[in-house]
């Protein structure tokens, strides 16, 4: 059998200078490539291809599209290309997708040419599933997956999985061309979340935090410098830091082997310690992002999100004064959101003035607590990345209009489209960025 595994074209194609190593694709492909040899990766959004994989077909394939699993990079309109790759496959395959959006619209993806929908952690389920049909077995008695028999549709029995991220090897960056993506590596090395946001898929899908092990986290950066000559790491771990023991072996561990990189993570204000994140800049960590969201107790409470907003402030300032780069982000719509909400989240990012802003619109990502309540919501997406508002508040869009003014009033660039990061070269560590779009990782990192 000839396995492809798949990362789909974002729609419209992301910015080249933007572009990382699709991780969650190569994880998968690396837990298939053990067991069978026969495997590669196309990543169709890096090289610019539309809807058809012909040419990398062979006269028996499975094919294993990984879509909105653990990064969720694409936008919405990349189902309806997906679509299109299946109706235009031209020799004998079998189709699978593991996402959330495909398990969560499974009947939508087993009526446009699917064979195989994957339930939730994949990495188990997806050998059961190729094995079955390379031997021919019946389908029907893997459990957490969707198939359609004899134009039926079937659920079959449901299991836990439980979340055993650590137990992956890393991912084989060589099944891509690594020149082809932004020059900042990507790294996942925990899955899972210690948090209930309401906006979130990750604990739901997911589970709880399981990280891998420190010396295991180490190898990977290592293997990325020695093989790329890699300087600057991002942590693309929904929280880096929820295991306070584990962060320190890391940091001590990059401290012995005497590693040279710079690194930026992903973490969250509840599991903030001030001397875990000194200990973290000694050995190269440069940027955080901290998740705020908004200004106002109120929406933070209905968000599942309780903070002490004095704290946030607190941790904000040490951070910075230690020489992080800091980035929050900001839902600006969330609902039920007032021109008071608005007022005070401004409030706060003028106190804040973090180096870097992530403006968003909701996205009602499906399954979560959010999307159900707000069935709906016109105009809704399910896109991270939407710079479109959700909601008609005339009182709430004055209110953003003003805080964008502000922004821009205090030195931001302001980021709406996609810009070539490529041009941006005269930027230092203080440059300041509010986007609504994604912006490159590794930008203004010194040391």
């Amino acid at each position: 059998m000839n396995i492809l595994v798949i990362n789909p074209p974002n729609k419209p194609f992301t910015n080249t200078s933007i572009l990382a190593e699709p991780i969650d694709v190569l994880q998968v492909a690396t837990i298939i490539k053990k067991k069978y040899s026969d495997v590669s990766v196309i990543d169709m959004d890096v090289n610019r291809m539309a809807n058809n994989i012909n040419r990398y077909l062979k006269d028996n394939n499975i094919i294993v599209f990984v879509f909105d699993y653990q990064l969720p990079l694409h936008t919405s309109e990349t189902i309806s290309n997906i679509f299109e790759i299946i109706k235009n496959i031209n020799k004998k395959s079998k189709c699978i997708i593991i996402g959330k959006t495909s398990a969560y619209y499974y009947e939508k993806f087993l009526n446009n040419g699917f064979d195989v929908v994957i339930n939730g952690i994949a990495d188990e389920t997806i050998i059961n599933v190729i094995d079955s049909i390379v031997k021919n077995k019946d389908l029907s008695l893997i459990p957490n997956i969707m198939i359609k028999k004899d134009n039926e549709i079937i659920l079959t029995e449901k299991k836990e999985i439980c979340n055993k991220f650590n137990l992956l090897d890393y991912p084989d960056r060589s099944l891509v061309d690594i020149k082809k993506y932004m020059d900042t590596r990507t790294m996942v090395t925990s899955r899972g979340c210690i948090g209930k946001c309401s906006f979130c898929t990750t604990p739901t899908f997911f589970g709880m935090w399981n990280g891998k092990e420190p010396s295991k986290v180490v190898d990977e950066i290592e293997y990325l410098i020695n093989h790329f000559n890699t300087k600057k790491i991002i942590f693309l771990d929904d929280n880096m830091t929820v295991n306070k023991e584990r962060m320190y072996s890391i940091c001590n561990e990059i401290e012995k082997r005497n590693i040279k990189c710079l690194f930026g993570c992903l973490s969250s204000i509840g599991c903030y310690d001030k001397k875990m994140f000194e200990k973290m800049y000694s050995v190269g960590f440069r940027w955080v992002h901290f998740g705020i969201e908004t200004g106002s107790e109120r929406i933070l409470k209905l968000m599942n999100k309780p903070m002490n907003l004095d704290y946030v402030k607190k941790v904000i300032k040490e951070v910075k004064d230690m020489g992080y780069r800091v980035r929050n982000s900001i839902i600006l719509d969330y609902p039920s959101s007032t021109k008071e909400d608005i007022i005070t989240t401004r409030n706060l990012i003028k106190e804040l003035q973090p180096h870097e802003l992530r403006l968003h619109y909701l996205a009602y990502r499906v399954g979560t607590p959010v999307f159900e309540e707000n069935k709906n919501v016109k105009n809704k997406t399910q896109y991270i990345h939407s710079n479109h508002p959700n909601i008609e508040n005339n009182d709430i869009t004055e209110e953003i209009n003003q805080l964008i003014n502000d922004l821009k009033n205090n030195g931001y660039i302001l980021i709406f489209d996609d810009i070539d990061w490529n041009k941006y070269n005269k930027l230092n560590k203080e440059t300041k960025f509010a986007s609504f779009i994604p912006v490159k990782y590794g930008m203004c990192w010194y040391e």
